[in-house]
């Protein structure tokens, strides 16, 4: 029987798993994984939700670092002059539903628009979005009203974003999204400018009509009756004389308090139908999560060079995940800020090996591929494809193609962590990426419920 999982629960989920991670005694952490390549072309290869996947991760983990923070995200949409935007609708479910017109943007100055309404030309086609939503540079002094721009556009403004949440959160994919403070913040402005939005919005509007049937032989504007349970909302018609259609109907008032309308439209020949797009009875401005119909969160971590000595540099990793409550070694909950994760050999003198390249027990034949040679220890994992058998320490590594050899003093076949401890709750591929002594990264995990 057809069935679908409602955007109310994914964002109950979503919230759950953002208060978890903010609130919660739980630990999490982003891990990256996989230093060797995915196959003879090293073409990504996408994970599957299987427990062979999850191991192949745990294999080859190499260091993980505490989630430093998380928001609610919705995906990206620049405005742009030129572009075409669609009215927000009551129809789409989500942000991530293919296919996808924007109906919000984010200008220039990082302020966020709902798009209520597509300028139409005369003939009812919708027109280029040309004047960019910024209310500032409009000269608009009721910010929290909706506006109609100069090329027949009505945008409402739901938030700006804050400084620390475009350094930590916006990414070339994503706009950070957050529900307005429960109270006036002080000594806030962006956050002021929020819960004044929050505070004027009016449940149940009426923001426009869908056109579902033009009509025919309209020679003047056919008057618009609506019916429904709330109250105030007045439409009227504009048409085509020339092929006697409507082509617009334009709200003049949105009313409030609608749970269901109707278009009521008589003159022409045959009067046509229309559908009312009808807002929460919260209303749009009150939470835009709900407006932005997201159910997505990000969180990140900003590894910088070695991360004192706990993550890898001069080496690729290929997949990173997200990893709730690890334990250490001895089984208690890990709960330190970073960590290198990989088994790890000391030789009697330095190590000659190269990272990224196999080493072969010159005895037991184990095999494992080198992540990291500092000194006389050296980092290695083991998967799938070099096999799992165990170094002895009383033979030497040969690496394999050149004349590298080391005899083995020690082995430490856990450092850091437990790798198969902790629940993985997310993983993803990507290409080749190298880690540079001097950079900063910026490693976003996007879940989306």
């Amino acid at each position: 029987m057809p069935a679908i999982v409602r955007q109310t629960l994914s964002r109950k989920l979503a919230r759950d798993l953002l208060q978890d991670i903010a609130l919660s005694d739980n630990e999490y952490y982003i891990g990256i994984s996989k230093s060797d390549a995915f196959n003879e072309a090293d073409t990504v290869i996408d994970p599957v939700d299987s427990p062979f996947d999850e191991r192949e991760f745990r294999h080859g983990l190499q260091s993980i670092k505490k989630v430093e923070g998380a928001s609610f995200v919705a995906k990206r949409v620049n405005w742009v002059s030129g572009n075409e935007y669609s009215g927000w609708d009551d129809t789409t479910a989500s942000d991530i539903v293919e296919p996808w017109t924007p109906w919000y943007v984010m200008n220039d100055a990082k302020e966020v628009y709902l798009c209520l309404e597509t300028g139409l030309a005369v003939d009812g086609t919708p027109k280029q979005s040309i004047i960019e939503p910024n209310y500032g540079l409009l000269g608009i002094e009721d910010y929290w009203l909706p506006f109609e721009t100069a090329d027949g556009y009505v945008w409402k403004y739901l938030f700006s974003l804050r400084p620390e949440n475009i350094y930590q959160y916006l990414s070339s994919n994503h706009i950070p999204v957050q529900k307005a403070e429960l109270d006036m913040p002080t000594g806030d402005s962006i956050e002021d400018l929020q819960t004044k939005v929050r505070d004027e919005a009016i449940g149940g509007q009426i923001l426009r009509a869908t056109i579902l049937d033009a009509g025919t032989g309209h020679t003047i504007p056919p008057t618009i009756t609506i019916h429904g349970d709330g109250t105030g909302a007045v439409a009227v018609a504009e048409i085509d004389t020339e092929t006697g259609t409507i082509t617009k109907i334009k709200m003049t008032n949105y009313g409030s308090g609608y749970t269901h309308a109707s278009f009521e439209i008589v003159g022409g020949t045959t009067s046509g139908s229309a559908r009312p797009v009808v807002t929460s009875q919260e209303g749009l401005g009150f939470d835009p999560i709900d407006d932005l119909k997201t159910s997505s969160v990000l969180t990140n971590i900003k590894p910088d060079g070695d991360v004192g000595g706990t993550f890898i540099t001069l080496n690729t990793f290929r997949q990173m995940g997200l990893i709730k409550n690890p334990l250490e070694s001895d089984g208690t909950p890990y709960t330190g800020t970073s960590t290198k994760t990989l088994p790890s050999i000391t030789l009697e003198n330095t190590s000659p090996f190269e990272s990224g390249k196999i080493v072969t027990g010159s005895i037991s034949g184990a095999k494992a591929y080198v992540n990291q040679s500092i000194d006389k220890v050296v980092f290695y994992h083991q998967n799938e494809s070099t096999g799992f058998k165990e170094f002895r320490d009383d033979e030497a590594l040969v690496q394999a193609g050149q004349v590298l050899d080391g005899d083995i003093d020690t082995i430490s076949p856990v450092n850091g962590i437990n790798r198969f401890s902790g629940e993985v709750l997310y993983i993803e591929s990507r290409h080749r990426i190298r880690r540079d002594p001097e950079q900063q990264e910026d490693i976003k995990i996007v879940i989306t419920v």
